[in-house]
This record gives structure tokens, C-alpha cells and sequence, in this order.
């Protein structure tokens, strides 16, 4: 979502679950874990990012070499590691990293996204919504193999699934597979900082707020 903040994310999911509970409609919402995401882009996936947006080669030459030859040092209470290469992932506390980020993901999930709200990413918060199970469960598995093929990694335990049974009928049988592991079914998620509800509520927010204000 370029040029909005957490406020909008927030504000459209909870439209979305507020109009379908009012119309008496399902949905099914996954929440995408990544795998330590900056830590995983292949460089190679970076270049290749910038070259399918058309960067200038001026530029993507000066990023390579910010990255060339990159070593780092672990300091642990026995004193610090000799020197090690890193070939892998964004640099950490780089103000330029976030915006790399964007520009790979941008460019890795181009024929695979939805519009908004059926897909919203976030810098690396990704939500997938739709009406079934069995649909939201084809879009998770399109995510994974589209991601994974490219060098992220989407977390086995941490990816959630919320069912919101607007119609309170019958449960709908059945769960949503994570590359044939089962995803975690939540009845709440904490989503960029707000908690939802899958009865729309938003009373465990309201409390997770005041709680949170309690403690500064």
C-alpha cells in the first residue's frame, strides 16, 4: 500500500469485516509470516528487482557497491568473532533498506496480487481475504511458491488463519494448509498494532489499548 500508513491497513480490513457481518456474509482472512525477511533476499533477486523496474544502471551500480564485500562480526561475552562475508539480505538500521524492500516485493508478487482489500501488504506484513476456505487457501499456496521461489520463506508456525462466521451457521469443516502443515486458527490476530476480532468486534482492541496506555 504506497503512500499509506498503518491507519488505512487497519481501517479497510475492519471496514471489510464490519460491511460482510451486516450483510451476513463469511470471510477468510490468512495472515503471512515471513521469515526473517530482510535477512533473506538473495542479492541476486535484488539486481534482478531493479533491473525488471528499469533502474537506472548508475544507480544499481552504486548499490552493488555498497554491498560488495560486506563483512561483519558477532560480539559475544568472549570478545568478538573474526570477520565474516555477508552475501545475503538487506544491510540492518540502513535507511535505504525499506525502501529496497519494497521495490523487490513489488516486483516478485507484480502478477500474483489482488486488489485492495482482498490483498494488502505493508512492508512485510501480508494479509489474504476471500469469501472460502478452499480460496484463500489457493491464494496462500500461490503466495508460498511465488515467495519461497525467489529466497523468502514463509513461517510454518507463525502464519495465522481467522475464520469470521458472520452467518453463524454450521462451522465449515476443514483447515488451511501451509505446504501440507496445517495453519493455526485464531479467533484473534494483532494486526499492525490493532487486535481483530473474528466476530468484528472490537472490545479485546479496546482492552489491549487501555492495557498498553496503563503501562507507559
Amino acid at each position: 500500500m504506497p503512500g499509506r500508513s498503518t491507519m488505512e491497513a487497519i481501517f479497510l480490513i475492519r471496514q471489510l469485516m464490519e460491511r460482510y457481518r451486516e450483510q451476513k456474509k463469511d470471510l477468510h482472512i490468512v495472515f503471512i509470516d515471513l521469515e526473517k525477511a530482510y535477512d533473506k533476499i538473495p542479492r541476486n533477486v535484488t539486481w534482478w528487482a531493479f533491473e525488471k523496474h528499469k533502474v537506472p544502471t548508475k544507480y544499481i551500480t552504486f548499490i552493488k557497491d555498497i554491498y560488495k564485500d560486506a563483512m561483519t562480526f558477532v560480539r559475544t561475552c568472549d570478545g568478538d568473532t573474526t570477520d565474516f562475508p555477508i552475501n545475503i539480505g538487506l544491510h540492518q538500521g540502513s535507511e535505504l533498506s525499506p525502501y529496497l524492500f519494497a521495490l523487490v516485493m513489488d516486483e516478485v508478487i507484480r502478477d500474483i496480487q489482488d486488489d485492495i482489500p482482498w490483498c494488502m501488504l505493508f512492508v512485510d506484513d501480508v494479509v489474504l481475504v476471500d469469501e472460502s476456505r478452499e480460496e484463500v487457501n489457493r491464494k496462500l499456496e500461490l503466495w508460498r511458491r511465488t515467495l519461497e521461489s525467489k529466497g523468502f520463506r514463509l513461517s510454518r508456525t507463525n502464519t495465522e488463519y481467522m475464520m469470521c462466521d458472520f452467518r453463524a451457521t454450521r462451522y465449515e469443516d476443514g483447515d488451511v494448509s501451509l505446504d501440507g502443515q496445517v495453519v493455526a486458527q485464531k479467533d484473534t490476530f494483532r494486526y499492525l498494532g490493532s487486535m481483530l476480532q473474528k466476530d468484528g468486534d472490537i472490545d479485546e482492541d479496546a482492552r489491549y489499548r487501555i492495557s498498553a496506555a496503563l503501562l507507559k
